[in-house]
C-alpha cells in the first residue's frame, strides 16, 4: 500500500474547516485518523475510524483548535501517516459553533478562571454487621463547566440562537490560554445572560453550565458544503464545463464550491 493523508483548508466558513484527504488505504483494511498539537493534545476526527471500501476518504474537520499548526495523522496497520501541519487562523480568541459547524461566533473569555468539576460516579453500600462497606466501582465522569463568555453586537443574537438550536455546542480556543482546553464539546445544562455596559460600550455575558461529552456522532462525516453550494457555483456553467472541471469524481468531492 502507499498511503496518503492530505489536509487542506476550505473556504466555507470562518475559521476555515480542513479537508482531510486519504488515499492508499486498501479494501478491508482499518484506519484511524486523529489530529495533534505540538502540546500533546489529540482529538479524533468525525467519521475518521472505519474500514477501506479501497477509495478515497474525503472529511471535513471543522472542530480544529485556532492558530496553531496542526498535524493530521492516521494509523494503518500499526504504521501512522501524517500529513503536513496547517493552521486554522482567526482573528478573535475563541469561538463557540453548533455541533455541526454551520453556525460560529466569536467570543472573548470573560472568566479569569473556569471552574470546572467531576464525580468518581462510584458507590458504596453498607452492610450490616460490616465494618467497611461494599462498593461499586466505576470510571470517573466527564467535567462539568463553567464558562462565561462576552460578546459584542449582532455576535450576542448569533449566541442566543446557537444555544436555542441545539444544548450541544463546541468552543474552540487557541491552545496555550492559561490551561483551558483547546476543543471542547459540551451539552449546555443552563445559560443566562445580561449587559455589560463599558464606556459607549454594550456587552452581554453569557454564563453556561456545560457537561464535556465525547463526540456523539464519531461516525458521522461532517459536510462543508450543500447543493446550494453546488447550484450557484454551477449556474452559469454547462455540463459541458462541468466535463472539463472533473477528470474523476474524487475531484467532484474534493472541490471547494465556495472558490469554484
Amino acid at each position: 500500500m502507499v498511503v496518503t493523508v492530505e489536509a487542506v483548508l476550505l473556504s466555507a466558513s470562518r475559521p476555515r474547516p480542513v479537508q482531510v484527504k486519504l488515499n492508499g488505504v486498501a479494501a478491508g483494511v482499518a484506519y484511524e485518523i486523529t489530529k495533534t498539537t505540538a502540546d500533546g493534545s489529540r482529538w479524533g476526527v468525525s467519521g475518521g475510524r472505519g474500514v477501506s471500501a479501497g477509495v478515497q476518504v474525503l472529511l471535513t474537520d471543522n472542530r480544529a483548535p485556532l492558530n496553531v499548526p496542526v498535524t493530521y495523522e492516521v494509523l494503518v496497520a500499526g504504521v501512522t501517516y501524517t500529513a503536513a501541519p496547517i493552521v486554522v487562523d482567526f482573528d478573535g480568541v475563541a469561538v463557540v459553533q453548533t455541533f455541526d459547524g454551520r453556525s460560529v461566533v466569536g467570543v472573548e473569555i470573560a472568566s479569569l478562571t473556569e471552574e470546572r468539576s467531576a464525580g468518581s460516579r462510584s458507590s458504596v453500600f453498607e452492610i450490616a454487621g460490616r465494618r467497611d462497606p461494599a462498593a461499586r466501582l466505576d470510571v470517573a465522569g466527564s467535567f462539568s463547566y463553567a464558562w462565561a463568555f462576552d460578546v459584542h453586537g449582532a455576535d450576542a443574537a448569533a449566541l442566543e440562537a446557537i444555544l436555542k438550536a441545539s444544548p450541544v455546542i463546541v468552543r474552540r480556543l487557541t491552545p496555550g490560554m492559561r490551561d483551558l482546553e483547546a476543543v471542547v464539546i459540551g451539552i449546555v445544562t443552563s445559560w443566562k445572560d445580561e449587559l455589560i455596559t463599558e464606556g459607549l460600550d454594550t456587552w452581554r455575558r453569557f454564563s453556561l453550565g456545560v457537561r464535556e461529552l465525547s463526540d456523539p456522532e464519531p461516525s458521522a462525516r461532517l459536510l462543508a458544503f450543500t447543493w446550494d453550494d453546488f447550484d450557484a457555483a454551477m449556474s452559469s456553467r454547462t455540463w459541458s464545463d462541468f466535463d472539463v472541471l472533473f477528470d474523476t469524481w474524487d475531484q467532484f468531492d474534493a472541490t471547494d464550491w465556495a472558490l469554484l
